[in-house]
Order: C-alpha cells, then sequence, then structure tokens
C-alpha cells in the first residue's frame, strides 16, 4: 500500500472542506499559513487511519508520521515554496502538498514525495530569516526523483525563461 493513495486523498480533501466550511460559519479568518498548518495535521489524520503501519505522534520533537517507526515529514504549502527549519537536523522521507481551494472550499491538491537529505535543502541567505527552502524548479529538476502522488508539474518558455506550473489532481 502506498503511504498516499486514493482514500487519503479523498478523506483529506472532505475533510479540509469540511473545516474550512466550519471556519466560514462561525466567521474565522485564518491565514494561508494556518490553512496549511489544518491541511499537514488533516493529512496526518488521514494517513495514521487509513495506511497500515502510519502512526502520527503529534509531538514537535517527533515526525508528523512514523511509517513502521521510519520518519515521515509533510511540508505544506499554498504557494512555490516548501519551507523547513534551519536547525531540523531530521533526514528521511518528505511529502510536499501543494494546495488551493474553489470558492466554495473544495480543495485540490498536488502532493509528491522524496526522502531528502539535510543538504538537498536551500539555506537562507537572509540575516533576519532562518527557513531552509526547497522550491518547485529545484523539484521540476529532480522529478525523475519524486514520486508524484496527484497533480502534475508542467515546464514552459516564457521567452528565454523557463517556467514551471503546478497543477493539482
Amino acid at each position: 500500500m502506498s503511504i498516499i493513495n486514493k482514500a487519503v486523498i479523498d478523506k483529506l480533501s472532505s475533510d479540509t472542506k469540511e473545516l474550512f466550511d466550519f471556519y466560514d460559519k462561525m466567521n474565522l479568518f485564518k491565514t494561508k499559513k494556518q490553512r496549511s498548518e489544518d491541511i499537514s495535521g488533516l493529512l496526518e489524520n488521514a494517513m495514521a487511519e487509513l495506511v497500515e503501519g502510519a502512526i502520527a505522534p503529534k509531538i514537535d520533537a517527533e515526525p508528523d508520521i512514523r511509517l513502521y517507526g521510519h520518519p515521515v515529514e509533510i511540508k505544506t504549502t499554498s504557494g512555490e515554496t516548501w519551507f523547513s527549519g534551519t536547525f531540523s537536523k531530521r533526514e528521511g522521507y518528505f511529502i510536499f502538498l501543494h494546495w488551493i481551494l474553489q470558492k466554495d472550499n473544495t480543495p485540490s491538491f498536488f502532493i509528491a514525495g522524496k526522502r531528502l537529505k539535510k543538504d538537498d535543502w536551500v539555506a537562507s541567505k537572509s540575516k533576519s530569516y532562518y527557513a531552509t527552502t526547497y522550491d518547485k524548479k529545484t523539484l521540476y529538476a529532480n522529478r525523475e526523483d519524486w514520486k508524484i502522488y496527484t497533480g502534475h508539474l508542467e515546464a514552459y518558455d516564457r521567452g528565454t525563461q523557463q517556467c514551471i506550473k503546478i497543477h493539482t489532481g
């Protein structure tokens, strides 16, 4: 069984819509960063419920998921770059999730996974911002090494520049 399968994606989609509909009903505003954190938590829940061997410890010192004891980290964005902490020394399998919402809160996702080492991440050049990043161009350049669970990446030229578009599934 795959760590991300149709049942996990379907549950994530319905749970995301239900949660964001509730936010609207209660007139609660959430930033994209907060929504990304919520989607990440909902993916943890779906995986723990539907993937054999998956446990969601729900403790910051632990990975997002342990799959038969092996660490799995989830990085979620509504943008085009995934972020990780500078001091995170954790290596292992990473799931990158990009999301968009329709006006009725129906989500769609791009989800990909790969084993990453610490030096796969790009360190920040800013003195005041410490996060490391992994962007869509890097993902596209290494796409043969990634497992794409849903959605796809498209490269196209705009003049002399190559652009990458993230398509959700």
